[in-house]
């Protein structure tokens, strides 16, 4: 009875973490319409990747200032952001924001940043420590790459419409995995600016302590069963 017991308790764990998906949210912008009550965990006006403690850029992409040819900023925003590929002689690339660092004594509950000219070229995958992607609910089904025409049907890259420069909001609940943006552009660059997350609630130690008591209430019932067999 008591091996049944944890089996089935390992069980219920092992489907309600393959069934977690992280779903997705948007809001128009040009200017950002904000990120309610996240806190803003990078805002790329400081042009040095290595200015953000916890956070790791890698791959193929440039912090700038103010548009240039081949990047141009989120509608509205006037100061640093964050693009992909690099626009010096580049027209695709991948690159990936690691959290891991940031992530070492919390968990993100949620996440958001503000997605400029969003286009067909423009694709993101959320990654796990390991560089595995995550499950995403997207349309009626689920994938692990959203493009920009998920986001917005006319995803047609136009630089000032509300429609097109829009914060995107990430529900990671139910995804304590999460630790890495890819972000990767096809023909047109993926530009982004402020980053901003909710940290998920750390269980109160009463609360952790009652669930303890709980599964050794519920192993005793299970060696008294066995016992009476």
């Amino acid at each position: 009875m008591r091996s049944a017991l944890v089996g089935a308790l390992l069980l219920a764990a092992t489907a309600s973490q393959a069934s977690a998906q992280v779903s997705f949210s948007s809001q128009t912008g040009a200017p950002d319409p904000g990120y309610g009550s996240q806190q803003l965990l990078v805002n790329f006006n400081n042009l040095n990747p290595g200015s953000y403690p916890g956070i790791a850029f890698s791959g193929n992409y440039a912090i700038l200032a103010g548009s240039v040819s081949g990047a141009a900023a989120p509608a509205g925003v006037n100061t640093g952001f964050f693009a992909v590929p690099n626009p010096n002689g580049n027209v695709n690339g991948t690159a990936v924001i690691d959290f891991s660092g940031f992530l070492a004594s919390k968990s993100l509950k949620s996440l958001s940043f503000y997605w400029g000219s969003i286009d067909g070229y423009n694709s993101l995958r959320l990654l796990d420590a390991a560089g595995n992607a995550i499950a995403m609910n997207i349309g009626s089904g689920t994938g692990t790459v959203l493009t920009g025409t998920h986001v917005i049907a006319q995803a047609n890259g136009n630089q000032t419409a509300p429609s097109t420069n829009r914060r995107l909001f990430l529900d990671l609940s139910t995804t304590p995995t999460f630790a890495k943006l890819e972000l990767t552009s096809n023909g047109r660059a993926f530009e982004i600016d402020d980053i901003a997350g909710e940290m998920a609630t750390v269980p109160e130690p009463t609360s952790v302590a009652l669930l303890g008591a709980g599964l050794v209430g519920l192993a005793g019932v299970a060696r008294r069963r066995s016992r009476r067999s």
